[in-house]
């Protein structure tokens, strides 16, 4: 997959570092975060709103889940913006925008893949 802003690769990065460990085999394994100000349990948040997201039948492009943290007050949303078939997998591409904090909305997309045996991966 072609990395169209670095904001893709540090949302890909996040990944392994703060999901728990049983969601570890679900993710590319990498290293990082969603960046400065995003606590390991927003991190959760957004992966969690992608597993909603991904899991809601049928998918729709435009269809939104959204998350809050109250301990962190940052707050973000997961949005299918395309659904389409890649090497035989059905593949959402989900815009993940994250508010931590005074500053502005960030944009992370990553095209998540369902594998055959079920399971939603991010595709690298």
């Amino acid at each position: 997959m072609l990395l169209r802003s670095p904001h893709l690769l540090s949302a890909a990065l996040a990944a392994c570092v703060f999901l728990p460990t049983a969601a570890h085999a679900q993710v590319i394994p990498f290293l990082g975060n969603f960046g400065p100000g995003i606590s390991p349990s927003d991190n959760q948040m957004v992966f969690e709103s992608a597993a909603r997201l991904n899991a809601a039948e049928p998918s729709k492009v435009g269809e939104s889940d959204s998350w809050s943290n109250p301990q962190t007050k940052n707050s973000g949303s997961s949005t299918i913006l395309r659904i389409f078939r890649s090497g035989g997998m059905s593949c959402h591409l989900v815009r993940h925008r994250i508010i931590a904090g005074q500053r502005r909305p960030r944009d992370y997309r990553l095209t998540w893949c369902r594998t055959p045996a079920g399971e939603w991966k991010i595709k690298g």
